[in-house]
């Protein structure tokens, strides 16, 4: 994906002495966003609305409440493979950039302003790209990124900001490589991964949104090392996060880690499998990776109990967002079967 979420999750932190400078001034507002982010990162979708909608309730002139009702949307539909409700996601997010420049409007001296436009406009360049207007995405893009490097200016403790100026500057030149050889276009993926992991380290509200996208990006650049640290750090804060159970099972898969991908795929079945909200698209590609990955290790256990598991899976009838992705699943199936038909025959 070109634009990561940049509202996605907080630090499960404690506040330590010098986190003052960073945090938000308000503090009933800190403390409501801190206990909001932190549900949405236990995966406790209604909760955290319920929170981040009394955010709004209460302080009606602040952008935070609206601008993390409609990441916890956007974050909600990446977890279940569901379409973002549009209509509700596009209201939110205007009146979330509209406080915000009123905001700025009465406080151009501090950052918080520019940190909430550039956030909401961020997450409209994720949406954009999802729906395929990579115009769109792309202009949105660069005002966010415009809008968090004011913030930056103004504060340079504002380190959250680099979430959205990292992952907007790695995606920007990983689309456009073929032509960052030219001397006006230059490489930015280095410094994006760079800030990524300044506000890995030391950011506040976006901490685990740059750790998150710092998986996507060494998977996407082939570093699974890399990446599989990034999310077994995630992980042992928040043990049960499907977002960096796939980042890590994925990471392992491809790195050849085969034992400890299953492992892993088995921690991320269990959190799908518990999890009050049934999924049963996330399960196939789950037990489907599963399964493939036992038979490479030569220790599938019993093939055709599971095998008739997932053929059940596959047979539900899939909202159809997902029509490719699950008629790629069933090809997999099928090959499955041949080839425990072809190796039965010998």
């Amino acid at each position: 994906m070109m634009f990561g979420l940049i509202v996605f999750l907080a630090s499960v932190n404690p506040a330590t002495a010098g986190d003052e400078g960073r945090r938000y001034s308000d503090p009933a507002i800190d403390s409501l966003l801190t206990a909001g982010i932190e549900l949405t990162l236990r995966q406790e979708y209604d909760r955290a609305q319920h929170v981040f909608k009394r955010i709004a309730d209460r302080f009606p002139d602040n952008p935070a409440g609206y601008l993390y009702q409609a990441a916890l949307l956007q974050s909600k539909a990446l977890d279940y493979e569901e379409l973002v409700p549009e209509g509700r996601f596009d209201s939110l997010l205007a009146t979330a950039a509209e406080k915000s420049e009123q905001l700025i409007a009465r406080q151009p001296e501090l950052p918080w302003g520019y940190f909430f436009l550039g956030t909401a406009l961020g997450n409209e360049a994720f949406a954009l790209s999802e729906r395929g207007d990579w115009f769109g995405a792309v202009t949105r893009g660069m005002s966010s990124v415009t809008n968090f490097e004011k913030a930056v200016e103004l504060d340079s403790l504002m380190v959250d900001a680099y979430t959205g100026i990292g992952t907007y500057f790695y995606w920007k030149s990983r689309k456009i490589e073929f032509l960052t050889w030219l001397p006006f276009i230059g490489d930015r993926r280095e410094r994006g991964i760079e800030l990524l992991h300044r506000c890995a380290e030391d950011g506040i509200y976006n901490r685990f949104a740059s750790m998150s996208a710092l998986v996507s990006i060494y998977i996407d650049a082939a570093e699974y090392e890399k990446a599989a640290d990034v999310a077994e750090e995630a992980l042992a804060d928040v043990p049960r996060n499907r977002i960096f159970l796939w980042g890590l099972a994925t990471s392992l898969e491809r790195g050849n880690r085969v034992q400890e991908a299953l492992g892993a795929y088995r921690r991320l079945l269990n959190s799908i499998a518990e999890d009050p909200h049934p999924n049963y698209y996330n399960e196939l590609v789950c037990r489907l990776n599963l399964l493939m990955l036992a038979m490479k290790s030569g220790g599938a256990g019993n093939i055709s109990e599971e095998l008739s598991t997932i053929r059940r899976l596959a047979a539900w009838d899939f909202p159809g967002h997902l029509d490719d992705r699950v008629e790629d699943k069933r090809e997999k199936i099928r090959q499955l079967e041949h080839r425990l038909t072809e190796d039965g025959s010998r």
